[in-house]
């Protein structure tokens, strides 16, 4: 009786051990896709995910998203010097900024907690001022012969080579974003939280 009783019991234990296991999996933020954008945005535990992708031959991937954040800064930047022509009445004003020079900057200082509520109109035609660092990206990241190519989905890439050559947009590497994105959430992020899951965000 005793040995009849365990042998019903056991299993019934065991499955629900488990599956409160996968239910506490799953309510976990920190498996979330959101969760991992606001990792993205914490500019020392970006470093931290570097680190982990040098180790996994993956670095391009954090570099990709590094180097977009400061497009987006870019573009931030030439809204807010295209605003103050306009109020001044003069739009040829804004290619006196020196954009090169706040292109320096954003590599060397660059903190993308800063662009978390930044929103722009991705149709808008890339300005000519900041065309050269859109293009720099692409022959970096997007061309196959580029010295950190990314791995993308055939229909990202041709989508990106077409709207280079007909009207490129501030927002023709939105997708390749975020296939970039998914990409780390399920290769180096879980690295990340093994490693350093207490001093997660939140935590």
């Amino acid at each position: 009786m005793y040995m009849f009783i365990v042998s019903i019991t056991l299993p019934v234990i065991q499955y629900y051990l488990i599956k409160r296991k996968k239910n506490n999996t799953f309510q976990d933020s920190t498996n979330s896709i959101q969760y991992f954008y606001k990792v993205l945005n914490t500019p020392f535990l970006v470093n931290e995910l570097r680190d982990i992708a040098i180790k996994e031959f993956s670095v391009e991937n954090i570099l990709f998203w590094e180097n977009y954040q400061i497009l987006q800064t870019m573009v931030y930047r030439y809204s807010i010097e295209y605003n103050k022509a306009k109020e001044k009445g003069d739009i040829g004003l804004v290619s006196q900024f020196d954009f090169e020079s706040f292109f320096q900057k954003q590599l060397i200082s660059f903190s993308s907690s800063s662009m978390e509520n930044y929103s722009y109109e991705p149709n808008m035609p890339i300005p000519k001022e900041i065309m050269p660092y859109y293009t720099s990206f692409y022959y970096m990241f997007i061309d196959i012969n580029g010295p950190a190519v990314v791995n993308l989905t055939n229909n990202t890439y041709k989508s990106i080579v077409k709207n280079m050559s007909i009207c490129p947009t501030v927002g023709m590497y939105d997708d390749a974003k975020n296939e970039i994105v998914e990409i780390m959430f399920s290769s180096i992020f879980p690295i990340l939280l093994r490693k350093n899951k207490k001093h997660m965000p939140g935590n």
